[in-house]
């Protein structure tokens, strides 16, 4: 079956300098290990948009991680499938699920990326999106009142590119949060994350630690040494 990628990659002059190729943009590391820090994953685990592999080598390494399965549209990432997130009938070919992390594309892709999620996870979701993901918008009004997230991590900013003129590391106007929907969960948490206690972190890519000193992290959060 052909599937028709709904993520089509920008070709206008100024969105070449402001925004990536299919949204495409790498998570922190301490995106990952702060949500590992507060959720423990486990058992079999899906990444929908894999990038580069930013969350899954973290999760790797996460010990509780039983089973991984990757997807990303690009067909030139390495992925188990190159499947559009987007459509219900792709998740049909995805492995049964625990879990799903991913920081999916935002904008208009991410509110039917998260609800097929939802569906496949027998656990929960873990995702990574602009905090004002919780506006009421009609894309998602009815799945936020009918699954309100268990818990939202609300993060400092990461500066993903650079701005216009490509001088300077820049901000979204709106901050990133981890939305977590534990389908066990009772209640609703938000909790606030300043930037001087997220181990390992980091402002920008260049700024980046290594994914030896990020694997560390991961072992000492398993091992409970940053509860």
């Amino acid at each position: 079956m052909t599937v028709t990628p709904l993520l089509k990659p920008q070709t206008d002059i100024l969105e070449t300098v402001t925004r990536h190729p299919l949204n495409f943009y790498e998570s922190p590391s301490w995106f990952t290990t702060e949500l590992l820090r507060h959720v423990p994953l486990s058992g079999v685990i899906g990444e929908p948009c894999v990038g580069h592999g930013a969350i899954t080598s973290l999760l790797n390494v996460w010990p509780h991680t039983k089973q991984m399965w990757t997807n990303d549209i690009d067909p030139h990432k390495s992925a188990d499938y190159h499947l559009d997130a987007t459509l219900s009938e792709s998740w049909a070919k995805f492995p049964d699920s625990d879990w799903i992390c991913t920081n999916p594309p935002y904008s208009e892709f991410a509110s039917p990326i998260i609800k097929n999620a939802y569906r496949k996870a027998r656990v929960g979701v873990a995702a990574f999106l602009l905090t004002s993901f919780l506006e009421p918008c009609d894309d998602r009004a009815d799945f936020l009142q009918q699954h309100p997230p268990s818990l939202v991590l609300v993060l400092p900013r990461f500066c993903f590119r650079k701005d216009k003129r490509g001088t300077r590391w820049a901000t979204d106007n709106v901050t990133i949060s981890c939305f977590v929907w534990d389908k066990r969960a009772t209640g609703q948490q938000i909790i606030i994350r300043p930037k001087s206690a997220i181990a390992g972190f980091y402002n920008n890519p260049e700024q980046a630690i290594s994914p030896e000193q990020a694997f560390e992290i991961v072992r000492a959060i398993a091992q409970g040494k940053y509860l």
